[in-house]
């Protein structure tokens, strides 16, 4: 008998499967394969708190470990001493893709697929998304460099840029 947690992760896989295409599938026919999580030390240097201006405020990346293939961060956009955004996001390995998944101010959860081979640069991507329809990290020692982007990495272009602070 199936419990109802068990009924839950179930569904959620499903879902999961439903609403994370692989753009790497639509382009080339075949899907990309992920690197394992022994060659991805890019997540693990992510592991940390990130910080930086975006307008005039502060922007906060904090991401830590969950398991060898999930990765779980929280991004906190403050003006003086209030949150005036907020965002639940998590990068896990999920059926031989990278996946993530954004959930911004509890608005309901968005997933993008790692498309990019880079080993500093993770670029996950959603065309099916009205904005951001892609999601881009580079990671150059203390500096982390985000972006949100339209069709293509110039299109309606955000960038964050951190420092690492813990």
């Amino acid at each position: 008998m199936r419990t109802p947690t068990t009924l839950v992760a179930i569904v959620a896989g499903s879902l999961l499967l439903i609403t994370c295409s692989d753009p790497r599938t639509e382009a080339t026919g075949t899907p990309g394969t992920a690197d394992t999580p022994e060659e991805s030390p890019w997540l693990q240097q992510l592991v940390g708190t990130w910080e930086g201006d975006l307008g005039g405020m502060r922007y906060v990346e904090e991401w830590h470990r969950v398991d060898e293939t999930t990765y779980e961060g929280t991004a906190v956009t403050w003006k003086g001493e209030q949150a005036v955004g907020t965002e639940q996001v998590r990068i896990t390995l999920f059926s031989d893709h990278w996946l993530y998944l954004a959930n911004p101010g509890g608005q309901g959860v968005t997933c993008f697929v790692r498309n990019s081979d880079e080993a500093s640069t993770w670029i996950f991507e959603n065309r099916e998304h009205d904005f951001p329809k892609r999601i881009g990290y580079r990671l150059q020692g203390d500096s982390l460099t985000a972006w949100i982007a339209g069709d293509d990495d110039q299109d309606q272009r955000m960038e964050f840029g951190l420092k690492r602070v813990e």
